[in-house]
């Protein structure tokens, strides 16, 4: 007896497959470009400004933007990192309409992730615009401005994806994972800012990192199997 023929499953909408090669493009450029910056970074940071070179746990993301390096010299890749930055925000756009493809049986509840993950990501764009070492406290204002409702889209998405009965596991667990680092980073950061000190810890520019490393991975899987499902 011959064995049924599985049906392909459906293409998704073009609009969709085109939001989703532009979060995974969007992605591959913003790295590239960060990578670069972290070449060129002459070096310093907040808690060895004589230190040579990039250090990935111990530079915040900003360093990379200002035009002066921590050390004093000149920074030939701030416009690579503003621009990686800037990128990576553009990106979350349509990321956080494909990321409530995932849980679309909760109608509400996607339509309060999308609008406090657009809120999130139209504030991040302007945050690599307005480095710390020059804007000081406006920096941090735009940071908070863009990480509250991102924290909440991210929190929301999070249960969505769990609770959803569509198979999204791993994205599900990237988003977990993703909303606790930034938590914790961001709770970090307002003590930090309420202290009215410098940087005396790397756990700061470590967890923005990490949290940055499972928000590129959320993003990508997300991107990967909201793009190829119907």
């Amino acid at each position: 007896m011959a064995r049924p023929v599985a049906e392909p499953s459906p293409a998704p909408p073009p609009a969709v497959r085109a939001a989703a090669l532009f979060v995974l493009g969007a992605l591959v450029l913003s790295l590239l470009l960060m990578a670069a910056a972290m070449a060129l970074y002459p070096g310093g940071t907040w808690l060895d400004r004589g230190s040579p070179g990039h250090d990935f746990l111990r530079n915040f993301f900003c360093d990379l933007t200002a035009d002066r390096a921590l050390n004093g010299q000149t920074n030939p890749g701030a416009s690579f990192a503003k621009a990686g930055m800037v990128l990576l925000s553009a990106g979350t756009l349509p990321f956080w309409f494909l990321v409530t493809r995932l849980f679309s049986e909760r109608a509400r509840l996607g339509l309060a992730v999308r609008g406090l993950g657009l809120a999130s990501a139209l504030a991040a764009i302007a945050v690599p615009l307005a480095p710390s070492q020059r804007y000081g406290l406006l920096h941090a204002g735009l940071i908070f401005v863009a990480g509250v409702p991102g924290l909440f889209a991210g929190g929301l998405a999070t249960f969505g994806l769990v609770t959803t009965n569509q198979g999204a596991r791993t994205p599900a667990r990237l988003a977990g994972l993703t909303a606790g680092l930034a938590a914790l980073d961001g709770a970090l950061y307002a003590a930090h800012v309420a202290s009215g000190v410098e940087i005396t810890s790397a756990l700061l520019p470590a967890l923005q990192k990490l949290a940055a490393l499972a928000l590129v991975a959320w993003m990508a899987g997300t991107a990967t199997l909201a793009g190829s499902r119907d």
